[in-house]
């Protein structure tokens, strides 16, 4: 799939909460535990294991960033229930280690195509994600409408102003190395 995501800050949870509630309906509960892995030696994530609403979901992403903000192209299958550790051991069969855990709790909706999340992540603070998902073959031109209607969506939220431009990945790491802890 082509994930084309935008994701922005807030302060103010409680009201973008009862406001997507009077939209869209009662937001249902999430609570994420992504934990990724790297190849020694290169410190970029390759691999990630999702585990939510008892689904263990294996991923790796190739990201990419244009003016309407991330336009990632996601390969991802879902293992049994109840196999985290063995996919960890398979990760780590293939030689990738550990590299760090982020972990969103909040609400979610959804607005036809648009899949919006109100999470805590982390140590971080609280954001506003939405998502469109297009298949592989989805024109440019189709990234760049999908990426238009998020920004319409968050300017509609009040939280145009607070896009985050940097990944989650980089601000957990830059919150390590100030934690003295390695990246």
């Amino acid at each position: 799939m082509r994930e084309i995501e935008v994701k922005a800050r807030t302060t103010e949870p409680e009201r973008i909460r009862a406001e997507l509630d009077s939209r869209l309906g009662e937001g249902r509960e999430v609570h994420k535990r992504d934990h990724y892995f790297h190849l020694p030696g290169v410190l970029e994530q390759s691999l990630r294991i999702r585990c939510y609403d008892g689904k263990t979901e294996l991923t790796t992403k190739h990201n990419r960033r244009d003016e309407e903000g991330e336009n990632n192209l996601e390969y991802e299958f879902l293992a049994l229930p109840g196999e985290y550790d063995k996919a960890v051991a398979f990760f780590h069969a293939l030689g990738h280690v550990d590299y760090f855990i982020k972990t969103k709790d909040g609400w979610e909706w959804n607005d036809d195509d648009a899949h919006i999340e109100l999470l805590s992540v982390n140590d971080l603070g609280w954001f506003v994600e939405i998502e469109i998902l297009l298949p592989f073959d989805a024109s440019d031109e189709e990234a760049l409408r999908s990426g238009r209607r998020i920004h319409g969506i968050l300017s509609s939220l009040g939280v145009e102003d607070g896009v985050e431009p940097t990944s989650y990945r980089d601000m957990i790491l830059e919150r390590r190395k100030e934690d003295g802890m390695e990246g």
